[in-house]
Parts: structure tokens; sequence; C-alpha cells
């Protein structure tokens, strides 16, 4: 029988990843981010896991400023007009 002295500092792998998440929000106290870290010292799946999401976050991130900067849906000016001569014609 295993006894942990610290049983309620070591996080099993759901709570690290839950709290990898709100970390990576910048929502983590001091105290959840030493547990993180103590816990991704002998976990390499959570590890693998931060790692990932955190890729994943920075690509989101980057798509989503691109397409603020550049938007794909904006409409050129001819297709503007012949929408427009279309409203102005269905109502006659």
């Amino acid at each position: 029988m295993k006894i942990y002295l610290f049983k309620k500092t070591v996080l099993d792998c759901k709570q690290a990843t839950l709290l990898s998440l709100k970390k990576e929000e910048g929502k983590a106290s001091i105290s959840e981010r030493v547990k993180l870290f103590y816990h991704l010292l002998y976990c390499i799946y959570c590890r693998r896991f931060v790692k990932q999401s955190s890729i994943i976050n920075h690509i989101g991130k980057a798509v989503v400023n691109k397409i603020f900067t550049h938007p794909p849906h904006i409409l050129s000016t001819k297709a503007k007009e012949v929408i427009q001569q279309q409203i102005d014609n269905s109502g006659q």
C-alpha cells in the first residue's frame, strides 16, 4: 500500500490536464502552477499534452488574427454593386 505524504498536492492526469488549460488562459494561481509543474516533472503524457495544446492554441490565435486582418469573406466592389442592383430591382 502506497501512502502519499502530500496527497492533496499530487495531481492525477485529469486534474493536471484541466489545470494546464486553466494556466494557458492565465487563470491559474501560483500554487496551482507549482502543482502542475511538479506533476509535469514525472508525467511524460501530460507534458506531451501541454506541448500539443500550446501549439494548437498558438496556431489558432494566428489563424484568428489573420482572418481579422485579412478577412476572406469580403465581397468585391463589383459583387456589392450586383447585389445592390438586385435589391433595388426587387422592390419595383
